[in-house]
């Protein structure tokens, strides 16, 4: 089943129009029109907003697919490290590594700014 079958087949399940989605994910009736018809797929952020309108894990909009392929487009919009010139399964441990990766550096970046604060607040 595709991404755009299972958004679809989760929207009449609730008994919402395209609209309703649209409107409850911020974005257009048009632009989720064409995730529904898998014109195009959302990008990161918006899977997590599909998935918590929807009230289910972001794998589960995957279910029934095995691997799913995800094409860099999808993460242009988004801080994490990854070859551009290659597709990413979503599944892969490369991406698992460069996720863990980008978690360490928000990590340390927290740190960071937490000693700052402390410093300037000493002064």
């Amino acid at each position: 089943m595709s991404l755009g079958t299972k958004l679809k087949q989760l929207r009449q399940n609730k008994n919402w129009s395209q609209a309703d989605v649209a409107y409850k994910l911020d974005v257009s009736q048009p632009a989720y029109n064409k995730w529904e018809t898998d014109q195009t797929k959302p990008s990161l952020d918006n899977l997590g907003k599909i998935a918590e309108a929807f009230e289910i894990e972001i794998q589960d909009l995957f279910a029934n697919e095995g691997n799913v392929i995800i094409s860099n487009n999808t993460f242009e919009n988004s801080n994490i490290v990854y070859p551009k010139d290659s597709t990413v399964n979503i599944q892969s441990p490369e991406l698992l590594q460069s996720i863990l990766k980008n978690q360490e550096q928000i990590s340390k970046l927290m740190e960071n700014q937490s000693k700052l604060i402390e410093k300037l607040l000493k002064k």
